[in-house]
């Protein structure tokens, strides 16, 4: 009779060290699960906040619509992912109020500053780095993806060339024609780093021409007719 006692003592007490095992196994998985979710969830919060960072930018420029509309599609599925993910409060509704301001966004970014086109540049270079990124995920085909590369290129290099022509045209007013066709030279300077098939190309170098002969009507400059621009 002791025996069985032993026996069945033993065995409970085994049972009760295994029920304890298997529930210190089962708090420490979930333990692991919520701290995978956590990081996870910071981790879509920081890429979310570039995005929205780098969105809040484009709004202020002349960016393509299929650009804005790549990065709003994914501000809306990273939101639904986060959502699953169950983050810490606010966090979702930090990112919502975000989004919703850059919505209603109707300001324009003034690019006569030089830090004010530096974040264009910045935006405009994380937008071309993302569409690849969309394309790998498979978000977008590899066309859409080479479409929305080169309309973000013309824009880097458009913001640049309209504030040189925009600058030159407010030193013609002021009747400061030299500087002005200074400012104007280095608008052809960066139309020549693009596309020479690019017709829009010849129709900035023609209205360059134009106000070189407005600014500087019996200089040799002003009866260039040439397409290709100076180096200074």
């Amino acid at each position: 009779m002791p025996t069985n006692n032993t026996a069945l003592l033993t065995t409970s007490l085994i049972v009760i060290l295994l029920l304890a095992l298997l529930a210190n196994y089962y708090i420490h998985k979930q333990q692991q699960l919520r701290l995978q979710r956590a990081l996870m969830a910071r981790k879509l919060k920081h890429e979310m906040e570039q995005v929205l960072n780098a969105l809040a930018t484009l709004k202020q420029l002349d960016c393509p619509a299929s650009v804005i509309g790549l990065f709003n599609n994914y501000v809306m599925n990273s939101l639904a992912k986060l959502s699953r993910l169950n983050p810490e409060q606010g966090m979702i509704e930090q990112l919502r109020s975000q989004t919703g301001i850059i919505a209603e966004q109707t300001t324009v970014l003034n690019l006569e500053h030089q830090a004010a086109m530096k974040q264009a540049h910045s935006a405009i270079r994380f937008a071309i780095r993302f569409s690849h990124q969309r394309r790998n995920a498979g978000d977008i085909s590899s066309i859409q993806c080479s479409e929305i590369s080169s309309q973000l290129q013309w824009l880097d290099s458009k913001i640049e060339i309209d504030t040189h022509i925009n600058a030159g045209k407010r030193l013609l007013e002021n009747d400061k024609p030299a500087v002005a066709t200074s400012r104007f030279k280095h608008a052809k300077t960066v139309i020549a780093h693009l596309p020479r098939r690019d017709p829009r190309r010849q129709e900035l170098i023609t209205e360059i021409n134009q106000l070189i002969a407005q600014a500087l009507p019996f200089s040799t400059e002003a009866m260039k007719g040439s397409d290709q621009p100076e180096a200074g």
